[in-house]
């Protein structure tokens, strides 16, 4: 048998902090028509901590924006907001998925970078596309010590028309925000869902810190 005669211990510690400042937390379009264009903007910057001056070990972070459907108010208070949130992006083809989440406005919102250093080194995604897609996520990189030291996005959003009542030039609006569209009429919404509330949930998510 062995019995030790000496031990030590090591304390170890970490704060963690967030690396990003998103504002503002959330954007309302409020009443909107079928083919109606409006924009609104946000903005992406280093967090507080980050941004502090003796915070010198690393200096960049590179950041995507995903969008995920939005789960109701009645549904969050019944499971909770992470599990709302996880069925509804689980479940869109769901039956109930209209019981549980708001109708989709995911499809019809693009995100357009500022271009800011030029040429641009982040990368956007127009309105009229596959949310779940990976060619849908947005992509932004920030720099402490650069010139980008923030980034400001405009959320466009490209209303829908809906099913049996859209206008002649539905393919012409929607291919004026997305050429590459191959059907356009595959983003018209369901009819019997005017005046109802579309939402979307927006995802700033930190990918790399260097």
């Amino acid at each position: 048998m062995f019995a030790a005669f000496e031990a030590h211990v090591i304390n170890v510690t970490a704060t963690i902090e967030n690396a990003l400042y998103v504002h503002p937390e959330s954007r309302n379009f409020g009443t909107i028509f079928p083919q109606e264009y409006k924009e609104m903007g946000i903005f992406v910057t280093f967090s507080q901590s980050f941004s502090a001056e003796n915070q010198t070990r690393v200096d960049d972070v590179d950041y995507v924006i995903k969008q995920k459907p939005k789960p109701l108010p009645a549904f969050v208070s019944q499971v909770g907001l992470d599990a709302a949130r996880q069925w509804c992006h689980d479940n869109v083809n769901d039956p109930s998925f209209l019981t549980n989440c708001y109708p989709s406005l995911c499809p019809y919102l693009s995100k357009t970078p500022d271009g800011n250093p030029s040429p641009g080194n982040d990368t956007g995604v127009p309105a009229f596309h596959d949310p779940f897609a990976t060619s849908s996520i947005a992509k932004g990189t920030i720099n402490k010590n650069g010139v980008d030291v923030g980034d400001s996005w405009v959320i466009d959003l490209a209303a829908p028309c809906f099913k049996g009542e859209c206008s002649q030039d539905w393919a012409s609006f929607v291919l004026s925000h997305n050429p590459l569209v191959s059907d356009p009429d595959e983003y018209m919404a369901p009819k019997g869902m005017s005046g109802q509330t579309f939402g979307c949930d927006l995802w700033v998510e930190v990918t790399k810190i260097y």
